[in-house]
């Protein structure tokens, strides 16, 4: 009989994250060194802070955290070895990007996490926030994605692509996601880039 294979890894994200950008450059070579898959998965941060955490206030206006955030970034963009020129948190309203990932995905997962990385590329190493349907779509174009799949800069914007973000991010959480990005290993929740070394480790010992 053939073993069967061993779960994926989940990588939730949120683009609006510089520590997702982080995570992202790593989490799929890392995985593939222990024979895992990774889904990438995109949800909305935002919703969960404001619906799920009852965080309302902007993040960098918190006292200390904002200040200690503000030096962490950089500091953690030198140890992953990845260029920083960011949009800041207050430009970017990353919902039409998740959306975008989803309905590539439908068609092409590995489409889609050429497009998520494009899209943090855009936000965090050039200082262009993805804002607009138009902007979202030209990222997609630039990784591949054809038109006659369709016209994403609209169908971002419909009802079902809205949808589809708010049930990935109600899952997210569900499944005990609260913040970008997170990793779930054999129902084992780890948050944060720095964590992918705790993962490592899971990987490697099957579990503690």
């Amino acid at each position: 009989m053939t073993a069967a294979a061993p779960a994926p890894l989940d990588f939730y994200f949120d683009f609006l994250s510089p520590f997702g950008y982080f995570a992202a450059s790593r989490v799929d070579a890392l995985a593939a060194r222990y024979g895992r898959e990774v889904r990438w998965r995109a949800f909305y941060m935002r919703g969960i802070m404001q619906e799920r955490l009852g965080q309302t206030r902007p993040f960098l206006e918190v006292p200390i955290k904002g200040d200690y955030y503000r030096h962490d970034v950089p500091r953690m963009a030198r140890w992953f070895g990845l260029p920083l020129k960011s949009g800041g948190l207050a430009n970017f309203i990353s919902a039409h990007a998740c959306r975008a990932f989803w309905v590539i995905h439908d068609h092409d997962p590995a489409l889609a996490k050429r497009f998520a990385w494009e899209i943090f590329e855009w936000h965090h190493a050039r200082a262009t926030p993805p804002n607009t349907p138009e902007q979202v779509a030209q990222a997609a174009a630039n990784v591949g994605w054809d038109v006659a799949h369709g016209d994403l800069a609209l169908a971002v914007q419909q009802p079902a692509a809205k949808v589809r973000l708010r049930d990935e991010t109600d899952a997210a959480a569900e499944a005990g996601v609260w913040g970008t990005p997170t990793f779930i290993v054999d129902g084992e929740v780890f948050w944060g880039a720095d964590r992918l070394y705790l993962v490592e480790d899971w990987l490697r010992r099957g579990g503690w």
